[in-house]
């Protein structure tokens, strides 16, 4: 995919970026500050706010690099491959431990009789 570094929406999240960057920057040397200042607990934020600094840079980086409808496509289609493979070796597979162990088999049939039946309807479940 090809980045459009000078679209309305990048602008925006470059703008965003260096606004982000320069608070956090400012907050970390308020911090150190502060830290010098003897409270220890400065010590411990003058360094969470360069990790803020740079979970930002991610965030940006992923908001101009990603594709939200490439990347709804790939999970719809992992979605879609684990349910065609995995429903048949997941029912053969505990249909298997099931005569290996009983007690897992009157697990099974506990939660079976449990959830079986029709659920009440309610503003939880519609």
């Amino acid at each position: 995919m090809r980045v459009r570094w000078f679209s309305a929406r990048s602008l925006a999240l470059h703008v965003a970026l260096v606004v982000w960057m320069t608070a956090c920057s400012l907050a970390a040397w308020w911090q150190v500050t502060v830290a010098l200042g003897g409270d220890r607990l400065g010590y411990v934020y003058s360094v969470e706010w360069p990790c803020f600094a740079i979970f930002g840079a991610v965030v940006w980086w992923h908001q101009l690099h990603d594709d939200p409808s490439a990347v709804g496509a790939r999970a719809l289609r992992g979605a879609a491959t684990e349910d065609a493979a995995g429903s048949e070796l997941d029912a053969a597979r505990i249909r298997e431990l099931e005569h290996d162990d009983p007690g897992r088999a009157r697990y099974h049939e506990y939660l079976e009789e449990l959830y079986g039946g029709p659920q009440p309807q309610g503003w939880r479940r519609p």
